[in-house]
Formats: C-alpha cells, sequence, structure tokens
C-alpha cells in the first residue's frame, strides 16, 4: 500500500513507516503535518488514480528534523573574458516520517469546470436550416475524382497557355528531358488557329 503526494511542487511516495526528505517545510520537530494532493493511491491490489487528485485522501507525516544536503560547487565562466565565479551551495530540506495514510472515499475529485466568460452566440436560424440540407448533399454526392498532371513547362509559357486558353497536354515540348517552351506553346497555338 502506497500513495503518490504532491508537496512544494514535487512528487512522492509514501508508504508507512517510510522516511522522506521534503524541501524545506514551515514545522517544527515533533509536529504533524497533512498532504491532501494525493494524486495516485494503491491498495488492496487495486491502483485508483486521481484526476487530479483523489477526493478526501490525505498523507499524514510527522517532522523529524531539518537539515541541508551535502555541498554543490556552483562554476560560472566566460572564456576569454576574465569571468570567472565560484560558489557553494547547500540545499535545505526536512525529513519526515510517514505515519498515516488515508485514502478517503477512494474516488477521483472532480475536475473544476473552467469558469464561463461568455454565453456561446445561438446560430442564426437560416444557417442552421441549411447545414443539414448541405451535409446530406455533400453525403450523397461522391467527391470528383481529380487527376493532377503537371508538366514541366518554363513559366513564359505557362503564361502564354493560361492567356490563350491552351490544354497543356496538347503541346510536344522540344526542351530538355520533354520540357515545354514558349516556342512549342506558340508553335500549337499558331496550329490551332490554322485548324
Amino acid at each position: 500500500m502506497y500513495a503518490i503526494f504532491e508537496a512544494k511542487g514535487k512528487q512522492y511516495r509514501a508508504e508507512p513507516d517510510a522516511t522522506l526528505r521534503l524541501p524545506t517545510l514551515d514545522a517544527e520537530p515533533g509536529d504533524r503535518v497533512t498532504f491532501d494532493h494525493v494524486l495516485l493511491a494503491h491498495r488492496d491490489d487495486k491502483v485508483i488514480v486521481g484526476q487530479p487528485s483523489l477526493d478526501g485522501a490525505a498523507v499524514a507525516v510527522e517532522v523529524i528534523r531539518h537539515g541541508r544536503d551535502d555541498k554543490i560547487i556552483v562554476f560560472k565562466m566566460k572564456r576569454r573574458k576574465g569571468y570567472r565565479r565560484k560558489q557553494g551551495h547547500r540545499q535545505g530540506f526536512t525529513e519526515v516520517r510517514v505515519t498515516d495514510i488515508d485514502f478517503g472515499k477512494g474516488k477521483s475529485a472532480p475536475r473544476k469546470a473552467p469558469a464561463e466568460t461568455k454565453a456561446a452566440k445561438p446560430a442564426p436560424k437560416r444557417a442552421a436550416k441549411a447545414a443539414p440540407e448541405k451535409a446530406a448533399k455533400a453525403a450523397a454526392k461522391p467527391a470528383p475524382k481529380v487527376e493532377v498532371v503537371e508538366f514541366d513547362i518554363t513559366n513564359s509559357a505557362r503564361q502564354l497557355a493560361e492567356e490563350a486558353g491552351l490544354d497543356l497536354a496538347t503541346v510536344e515540348g522540344t526542351g530538355k528531358e520533354g520540357r515545354i517552351l514558349k516556342s512549342d506553346v506558340q508553335k500549337a497555338i499558331k496550329n490551332r488557329d490554322e485548324a
């Protein structure tokens, strides 16, 4: 049996009589502290997950002592600038012993609904009537299959073909690797006009 609870922005696994090191708490040795933000619990071979926390669940701990961790060295430098800073740091902690785990109702606490800022505007009546009709027509009519054919063509030739309304599939390219040139489009336009 265990529980995962949140304290000081971090998560910890609590088991009966387990000793934990938490960030420094504002409590004296011998005091009892209760953490009611339990995220997950395991008991009777069943895992209960909170959404985000369990309703009525709590972990009670007893403060044993306050202390400081081993020293770490914080060294900062900037090369070629003559900037060097060396500083030591010892993080404070509070050692606690888990005395009791209360699982509460064993159900997830409901998430708080976000505050509604503005009421949703009702859709206009015309749009509401037209929407189902359009959806029905779209479902009944299959989408046409469009075959996309790409041509290797110069920009000037493409512009000339669009202005003349020429179908590029009828133009034979004489450029490198069959590229359609402006002269090819002009030739196709001339042939079309003659025919």
